[in-house]
């Protein structure tokens, strides 16, 4: 009976101390639940924090590169030469030299000769070398207005580069001259998206904005250029393989707004 009664009490112990050894490992567990979960919110904090400082760098890169615009410019203004003042304001022209004649030994007697009669002195041509030529006004920095305007609404956006379309336009006047122009996030994705023609997936999409020398007005990622097109189904739509295009009546909105942008 003793035996039984120290079994009895040693297997007591040895379910307590099983008992004590599951509640460990069970608060171990939440442990690293929780630290799991304070991991992934640090982890979203930490790429959401990188994607605000790309972006940050890419509107400062922006900036700098406007500024730098705009000083070149200030020392072109300050270094030009001024409009000469009209011709006829000018100083008059100098006046022949007459020199005194060396005397000579008289000569014969000749016939009476009428007084020469000095002419005006012509006016100096090379003053047109001197003078600068007129120039147009320069296009507004910060909008990039086009040089030449169209005078039908329903003719093609001409430039002094000639008519601009979706096959003629480049990155360079679609970066400096229109994406600055436009007054939603909604218009910059059409244009980008007319300008590539083909179907892209928003992933990529959001690359080819990273890539451009512009700020978008609003953070292009893959997440708000997808809300973007959830939100204009009249203008954009997804196609096979996730990826979004613009529909019939988004190319045509496309179109008019590069008429009117241009």
């Amino acid at each position: 009976m003793q035996d039984l009664d120290n079994i009895q009490t040693q297997l007591a112990q040895e379910e307590a101390a099983l008992a004590s050894g599951q509640e460990q490992i069970e608060a171990a567990s939440r442990q690293i639940e929780e630290a799991r979960r304070q991991i992934a919110a640090i982890q979203a904090q930490i790429e959401a924090t990188e994607q605000k400082i790309a972006d940050i760098q890419n509107h400062a890169e922006t900036i700098q590169k406007r500024v730098a615009l705009l000083r070149e410019y200030m020392e072109m203004a300050k270094t030009s030469r001024p409009t000469p003042p009209p011709i006829s304001q000018m100083a008059p022209a100098p006046q022949p030299v007459h020199h005194t004649p060396v005397p000579q030994p008289a000569p014969a007697p000749q016939p009476a000769q009428p007084a020469p009669v000095e002419l005006e002195p012509e006016p100096d041509d090379s003053l047109g070398e001197i003078l600068p030529p007129l120039e147009e006004p320069e296009a507004d920095l910060e909008y990039g207005e086009p040089l030449t305007a169209p005078t039908d609404g329903g003719a093609p956006a001409t430039t002094e580069r000639g008519p601009i379309t979706f096959e003629t336009l480049t990155e360079e006047v679609l970066t400096h001259e229109l994406l600055p122009r436009t007054a939603t996030f909604e218009e910059e994705l059409l244009l980008l998206m007319a300008f590539h023609k083909k179907a892209t997936k928003p992933k990529e999409v959001a690359n080819k904005f990273r890539r451009l020398d512009y700020a978008s007005k609003q953070s292009a990622t893959e997440s708000s250029i997808k809300a973007q097109v959830e939100a204009d189904q009249h203008t954009f739509e997804f196609v096979a393989g996730g990826r979004i295009a613009l529909t019939t009546e988004g190319r045509e909105e496309a179109q008019r707004l590069l008429d009117r942008l241009a």
